[in-house]
């Protein structure tokens, strides 16, 4: 199968040229088809931080022009391209792809279907595709009040990577003074402050806490301000990019990420992988993974001034029921390995292009 991998201007950029999910969803991609035997063209602009990746990861590669001037150009080259390579499937990772895309179809030799990512986009851009792939079931409701066929709309969640002699982690018992723990970039959409503010609650009800972040961001100074203002300086420290994720896990008892609307879900699925006890948010990046009450808690933030409240409730749960919380982790650890590792994820997003494929063929 001869597949046709397509990013052209994500138009997100992130610090330190860290790919962000639109681009590491593109390189995931053309890895988990190459793997699976497929022939993999890879388009993207020249001279993108994410290039070396992208050409590991794929059969052939089209690195288009990233002159300003003629967009038309970049059309053309492409539109070269598919007519030596003549991909039988298209997956476009950004609107723009899309685009180009449908208009080089319009005069390919060759028909094939179209497959759009919807990766933090307006999925009613992408409805003109044969295939949406969406992350979650909010996206998926929006497309099929647009008058999308439901058949056409596929949920396909983040995938996180399971070393193969990866073993369980086994837990320690809660520690005297509770040490939670979040983790990603610090921005104010993470409610990191709320977390903070949940810790004054807990202490008036005699409950200690240390709080730590794994991860940086322009939101630090204003959280360690917070905490000074709270007085909780001692119990409150940020430890900056966080390589080995296990460390971090095995010293902390609850992970707390009462994130806002739009974050990625891949902290919530580390915690699940390193059976952390997690408590979370309704946010639509992550409801549908935690299973409240089953594989975690999660928490209503729609009301800001009672987030803080909600969350020492959810924390003081665990506390009391420190072995349903245990329970709760080793659950959530087993759904990754059901529904979120690599391979379950990868396999499924080639029988897409497969059905696709097919599809086309026999209509």
């Amino acid at each position: 199968m001869k597949i046709a991998n397509i990013l052209i201007d994500s138009n997100k950029k992130s610090d330190e040229n860290k790919a962000l999910s639109i681009e590491r969803s593109f390189i995931e991609y053309a890895l988990y088809l190459t793997k699976r035997g497929a022939e993999v063209l890879s388009v993207f602009k020249a001279d993108e931080f994410y290039r070396e990746a992208s050409i590991e990861s794929s059969s052939q590669v089209l690195e288009l022009s990233s002159k300003r001037f003629h967009k038309i150009y970049l059309v053309i080259q492409l539109w070269l391209k598919f007519l030596d390579f003549l991909p039988e499937v298209a997956i476009c990772h950004s609107y723009k792809s899309f685009l180009a895309v449908r208009l080089i179809r319009f005069f390919s030799t060759k028909a094939f279907p179209i497959i759009s990512i919807c990766n933090n986009e307006n999925p009613i851009k992408f409805l003109k595709s044969e295939y949406i792939i969406v992350p979650n079931s909010y996206y998926l409701k929006d497309l099929i009040e647009a008058g999308k066929n439901r058949e056409n709309v596929l949920i396909v969640n983040n995938s996180i990577e399971i070393e193969k002699d990866f073993k369980i982690l086994e837990k320690k018992a809660f520690s005297k003074s509770i040490k939670i723990g979040s983790l990603g970039i610090i921005s104010m959409g993470k409610n990191f402050d709320k977390v903070l503010r949940a810790m004054v609650v807990l202490r008036s009800r005699g409950i200690e806490c240390e709080y730590s972040i794994a991860g940086s961001g322009d939101y630090e100074d204003d959280l360690n301000m917070l905490s000074s203002e709270l007085r909780l300086e001692k119990n409150f420290k940020i430890l900056g990019i966080v390589n080995d994720k296990k460390s971090f896990f095995e010293n902390i008892d609850i992970c707390v990420m009462p994130i806002g609307k739009g974050i990625s879900s891949d902290s919530i699925l580390e915690a699940m992988l390193y059976s952390t006890p997690i408590i979370s948010s309704n946010s639509y990046s992550c409801d549908e993974i935690i299973d409240h009450g089953l594989n975690g808690l999660k928490i209503n933030i729609g009301d800001e001034k009672l987030t803080p409240t909600l969350i020492a409730d959810s924390i003081e749960k665990l506390i009391n029921d420190e072995v349903e919380a245990k329970q709760m982790a080793k659950r959530a650890c087993e759904k990754i390995f059901d529904h979120y590792a690599s391979e379950v994820v990868a396999n499924r997003i080639f029988q897409i292009c497969q059905n696709a494929k097919e599809k086309l063929f026999y209509s």
